[in-house]
């Protein structure tokens, strides 16, 4: 009777605040039955409609096709969306406010940023429409593991020790049967908090990160993991090796699916209920590949960059987005089991843990939390760990860096990492790409889960 009671409240709250993802996963549901061709006449009509938009309302996308000489009703099929050109992080930085719609959807906006894969920040802005389909293709998901509002679900995921969630959001998560733990910064004492107060909750499923899960499942060791009868992970926000893979489903003796997901466009794509790839939202997203490509010495297709377009977001059109990241699509064959682009295999950022001499455990993406605030000022960044008491911390001064910008982060990172971590700050003018041409932006040289698990980069 609980599931059933949660799902009303849940559908309540969202009718009493306006909300729409209700009805959007109802709408999503049906058309994984569509056919492929259906799926995409979908997307012609939702980019059509979101460039005719943008066209109107956005300075940047008028001046874009004005110089192509180009009106969006030139655009006759998926396969015209290439002549635009890509938009990427450079562009959003320079371009600001010249990329916000005139005439945006009614409703609050939300300003949010990222560093992605690339430790570059961008700013950018969401409405309440887009925030509602993100949701519903998120639960979307999630129910192909039979995870639903009322299961129980612990997310190990990043917040300050010290951010306390509000008392409103602790009642509605005990209700929902939802446990939020952070896992920055947790310690030898909170990691063994963390075991008791896994076994006592017992959820059905985890959503985590996978570095950080790797480093706190070891330090259970097996037994502690297996009592808390957990039957599927979720892993997102990082690159999902088949070593580390195999290793949290011997530890906790649960599926492990993957995602790929980004602050710029919610849920990507997610590992199907048979674990046979990950299936692209297609209902609100238009993903392509870049020109290239090719087969490597072994003869296996090399990945592609990745372009995407939200054909949800009116208040700051994303078309053609460079994210920065790369895959391999799967070649369809007609018996899949949805209308959906699928991936053979994504290449997205790769995040060492970082572990301070008081055994403190931080993610990769603690990181991107620290210089978020900066905005400009920090072009992009990279941390090494050289030694079990001292970071390395590459900067690449952006706009309005300057000494008192370098004190702030300092005592940030003083604030947060404590004192038996020492670290230098050195401003340097690029960051090197790896082979795949990211960057890799946190990085432990001491740390060895990573090369146990076979993840090197």
């Amino acid at each position: 009777m609980w599931l059933p009671l949660v799902t009303w409240m849940d559908r309540a709250i969202a009718w009493k605040t306006g909300r729409s993802y209700p009805r959007y996963e109802v709408e999503y549901r049906a058309m994984l039955g569509w056919s492929a061709e259906e799926m995409r006449q979908w997307q012609f009509a939702r980019f059509r409609s979101l460039l005719s938009h943008a066209y109107e309302t956005v300075p940047y996308w008028r001046k874009t096709l004005d110089d192509l000489g180009a009106v969006p009703g030139d655009f006759q099929s998926l396969d015209h969306v290439r002549l635009l050109p890509p938009l990427t992080k450079d562009i959003i930085n320079s371009e600001g406010e010249n990329l916000h719609s005139k005439k945006p959807p009614p409703g609050r906006k939300t300003l949010k940023s990222t560093g992605g894969s690339t430790g570059k920040n961008i700013w950018f802005l969401l409405d309440g429409e887009t925030h509602d389909r993100r949701r519903a293709a998120g639960r979307l998901a999630d129910a192909w593991e039979g995870v639903v509002p009322g299961t129980r679900l612990v997310t190990l995921w990043g917040a300050s020790l010290e951010q306390k969630p509000s008392r409103a959001s602790e009642v509605y998560d005990k209700l929902a049967n939802r446990l939020f733990l952070s896992v920055y910064g947790v310690g030898e004492s909170e990691l063994q908090s963390y075991a008791e107060k896994l076994a006592t909750f017992r959820p059905r499923a985890i959503i985590a990160y996978p570095s950080i899960l790797l480093h706190m499942a070891r330090s259970f060791g097996k037994a502690k993991c297996r009592r808390i009868g957990a039957e599927v992970i979720f892993c997102s926000a990082e690159a999902l090796y088949p070593p580390v893979r195999e290793e949290l489903e011997d530890l906790f003796g649960a599926k492990v699916r993957n995602r790929y997901a980004s602050r710029e466009f919610g849920m990507i794509a997610a590992e199907g209920p048979e674990g046979d790839g990950l299936y692209a939202m297609d209902m609100r997203m238009l993903v392509e590949t870049a020109p290239g490509g090719g087969q490597d010495d072994e003869g296996q297709e090399k990945a592609r960059e990745l372009i995407i377009t939200d054909l949800d977001n009116r208040t700051m059109p994303m078309i053609r987005y460079r994210i920065l990241d790369s895959a391999v699509v799967e070649r369809r064959s007609g018996a899949e089991p949805f209308p959906l682009t699928r991936f053979k295999s994504i290449d997205g950022r790769v995040l060492d843990v970082i572990v301070t001499p008081e055994g403190r455990a931080f993610g990769g993406t603690f990181f991107t939390l620290i210089f978020r605030p900066f905005n400009r000022a920090v072009d992009q960044f990279q941390v090494i760990q050289d030694a079990s008491d001292h970071l390395t911390i590459r900067i690449v001064p952006g706009i309005g860096y300057d000494p008192s910008q370098k004190d702030k982060i300092a005592s940030t990172l003083r604030e947060q990492l404590g004192a038996g971590t020492r670290f230098d700050l050195e401003e340097v003018a690029e960051i090197p790409r790896l082979a795949s041409g990211k960057r890799r932006f946190v990085v432990s040289k001491i740390n060895h889960d990573a090369e146990e698990a076979g993840v090197q980069g």
